[in-house]
Order: C-alpha cells, then structure tokens, then sequence
C-alpha cells in the first residue's frame, strides 16, 4: 500500500457496535476507518493493538436472513483506490480490553498489510 494510507480512523463505543454479548462477558469494541491505496493491490492481514487481548479483521454477512459477524482472513484495499470500514462492513474487532475506554480517548490500532507494510491508526473513541 502506498504512504498515504488510513486518515481518518474512529472506535465504537458502548452503542450501535458493542459485540460483549457475542463473546460472553468479555467487552469488545469495533473500530472503523478509511483505508486509502495509493500504490498496488494490497491488503489488510492483521491488526493488534495493546488495548485489548484479541484483534481481529471481520465483516458483516447476511446468512439465512440473519446478519452475522464473521471473522476474515484479509481486507483487500484497490490499486490507487480505498475501503471504507464501517458499520454493518468491514472493520477491526477489538476483544477482551484491558482498560476501560471511554469517549475521546485515542486508540493505536497497528495494521500489516500482505505486503508487509505496517500502518499505525490513531482511533477517536466515540459512540456510533
């Protein structure tokens, strides 16, 4: 991926996007952004970050009428070209926090691509 990836970046916080009955009592947040592509096709393959014990890359799938979160291997960003992860799409599940996070905080979210590139993401914590 090209140098100018991930601008804009924000965190869903206890509304809209909380997943904590999914994974029992462990609280989960979700965190969407903009991934902007100014070189090859790349993409997305892992994502860790030090304020929870689990991240992981899902997206939203509709199966037998239901919508469902479902884990992914990669997110494919274009050629000079951008995804937009989002609610009900792509995003970067964080699970298991290891501190409360509350409404404006900063969350550094540190992404690799295929290509081996990594990418840091300063996310604003905030309600969706």
């Amino acid at each position: 991926m090209g140098n100018q990836a991930t601008p804009m970046a924000g965190m869903g916080g206890d509304g809209g996007h909380s997943h904590g009955s999914e994974y029992g009592n462990t609280a989960a947040r979700a965190a969407y952004m903009v991934l902007v592509n100014n070189g090859a096709t790349d993409a997305i393959v892992k994502a860790e970050s030090d304020v929870a014990k689990t991240v992981e890359l899902h997206n939203v799938v509709m199966e037998n009428n239901v919508m469902q979160m479902r884990p992914v291997e990669a997110i494919e960003v274009p050629a000079n070209g951008q995804v937009e992860l989002k609610p009900g799409g792509f995003h970067v599940m964080l699970i298991g926090l290891n501190r409360d996070l509350n409404e404006g905080d900063e969350v550094t979210i540190k992404l690799t691509t295929r290509s081996g590139k990594t990418i840091e993401v300063k996310a604003l914590v905030r309600k969706q």
